[in-house]
């Protein structure tokens, strides 16, 4: 007996049953994290346009103004190594409200910045909360939600990323017409600190994982919320019996084979390709060449010839709204695509899209920016990288949490979001210094780095699709999966004279 076996035929909207709308209503509070993130990208790529902003800080560039990129890197990699134990020790819900009250705080301290330290500090400690609650928000939306929507759940965790970045372009925008006062750029930095304090409100009424609660033995705890969230209210649900069977069952034998600590991660064989999927795919996201779009659009649209601060600014805004439509269409559809298909395909048209964009970059300067066509072809080409990327961006955090088991998950996560910290960090130094000085030349890099991701995609990244969370041990571990040791476990049960999966409630 598989998960599928157990799952019930729905025959409505998942938003038609109350049980579905409640919860995934409540899993808000860790999906809204990244459009904190989204938020920060477009917010100082507009601000680099505005003239109040410049002129307050004297005139940024260069690692200068790497340095306010990089400040939230830095408040990433500050506590980072302390994460595992904090989301380990007391659960998923608390971190990402103890994250996002930092990241409001920070941006207090951001709008009413009276120097540039003062600003670059803030932006450290707004770092620091969000490293906090990314690293706990993707494993409560795995670890809670309904399994047949699993994929798509963690996947739209990305795409809240654009939105936030929509809603700081419409800032930036709005108060660009401001321009006599410093509130210009003072209000779109407070309002990075809004959607955190939603989150704040919000994230108290969510449930706790009921996989952190089995690792703690609060099995009663875990079994009501099996029952009120997956089981519609229901008991003696199979779903219901199956899930709890399958994560006790897993845990206990990761417990067992002391999984949790650091030196397991690289133990076995199926631990170390784990270890090498989380590593590479975190570079792999921050490394495809959407660095220069996310932090220094204003020099690249300035590269090709458009600098007027107005235009840029539209630009900025119409790219983001395209985005938002791409990125929760393909968050959508991952169940039809499938995990390694997206990463092949998104890697693949990504390094076509950048090399016509190198092309035409070159095209654009040899004619010295006089030819309207080629500039306007150029951003378009620009802007169709976007619905490239974002065939690999949604499945990140899914994939991520989905192929490492609940032992090492809080440690892989917390891996995962150092890695990506220090590859934005080393990418925010050399982007803005390679832009200046190189131009689209500079472009090359990300070329090659795409074509080389979507090979590594290709033989090393397995389908995860289609399989229960403790399931997918089996691909990696084959015979010696702990999949196959619960699912003898779960045999003997069910065939108990007095039980058929009803061995709770």
């Amino acid at each position: 007996m598989v998960l599928e076996d157990v799952i019930p035929k729905h025959k409505k909207y998942w938003f038609q049953y109350p049980h579905l709308l409640k919860l995934n209503t409540l899993l808000l509070a860790p999906i809204l994290t990244n459009m904190t993130n989204g938020f920060d990208g477009s917010m100082l790529n507009g601000l680099q346009s505005v003239p109040a902003w410049i002129e307050y800080f004297d005139h940024p560039s260069g690692t200068r103004l790497a340095w306010m990129g990089n400040a939230m890197i830095v408040g990433h990699l500050a506590c980072a190594p302390a994460f595992p134990y904090i989301i380990d020790k007391y659960g998923r819900r608390k971190p990402i409200f103890w994250g996002c009250s930092l990241i409001v705080l920070g941006s207090l301290f951001q709008g009413f910045a009276l120097s540039y330290r003062m600003f670059v500090l803030a932006r450290a400690l707004i770092g620091l909360g969000l490293a906090l609650a990314e690293a706990a928000a993707p494993l409560l939306i795995v670890e809670c939600a309904y399994p047949p929507q699993r994929g798509q759940m963690t996947s739209v965790l990305e795409p809240a990323w654009p939105v936030g970045s929509f809603c700081a372009a419409i800032a930036t925008y709005l108060t660009y017409r401001m321009q006599d006062t410093n509130w210009s750029w003072r209000i779109p930095s407070l309002l990075q600190g809004f959607f955190p304090l939603v989150q704040c409100a919000l994230v108290q009424y969510a449930p706790e994982s009921p996989r952190w609660l089995v690792s703690k033995e609060r099995y009663d705890e875990a079994f009501e919320f099996l029952v009120e969230y997956h089981g519609g209210g229901d008991p003696d649900s199979d779903l219901v019996q199956y899930e709890m069977a399958e994560i006790s069952a897993a845990i206990e034998a990761e417990k067992a084979a002391k999984q949790s600590r650091w030196s397991q991660l690289l133990a076995t064989p199926g631990m170390r390709h784990r270890f090498f999927i989380v590593s590479i795919i975190s570079v792999m996201v921050q490394f495809s060449g959407n660095g220069v779009l996310s932090y220094y659009l204003p020099i690249v649209l300035t590269n090709m010839g458009i600098v007027d601060p107005n235009s840029q600014l539209l630009i900025n805004l119409g790219s983001t709204i395209f985005t938002i439509f791409v990125a929760f269409f393909i968050a959508l559809q991952i169940e039809r695509i499938g995990r390694r298909t997206a990463f092949i395909i998104g890697f693949s048209t990504m390094f076509l899209d950048y090399s016509l964009w190198t092309y035409l970059s070159a095209l654009n300067e040899k004619l010295d920016f006089q030819n309207h066509a080629i500039i306007v072809l150029t951003v378009v080409v620009m802007i169709a990288y976007n619905f490239f990327y974002h065939f690999i961006g949604p499945f990140v955090p899914t994939y991520v949490v989905e192929v490492v088991p609940f032992s090492a998950r809080s440690k892989m996560s917390m891996y995962s979001q150092l890695v990506q910290a220090s590859t934005i960090g080393f990418s925010n130094f050399i982007n803005p210094v390679g832009l200046e000085r190189w131009g689209w030349r500079f472009y090359t890099v990300s070329c090659v780095a795409l074509a080389l991701w979507a090979v590594l995609a290709y033989l090393y990244f397995p389908e995860t699709g289609g399989k229960g969370l403790e399931e997918i041990a089996e691909i990696f571990d084959g015979d010696e999966a702990l999949g196959i040791v619960h699912h003898g476990h779960r045999s003997e049960i069910s065939q108990d004279e007095d039980t058929d999966l009803g061995i709770y409630g």
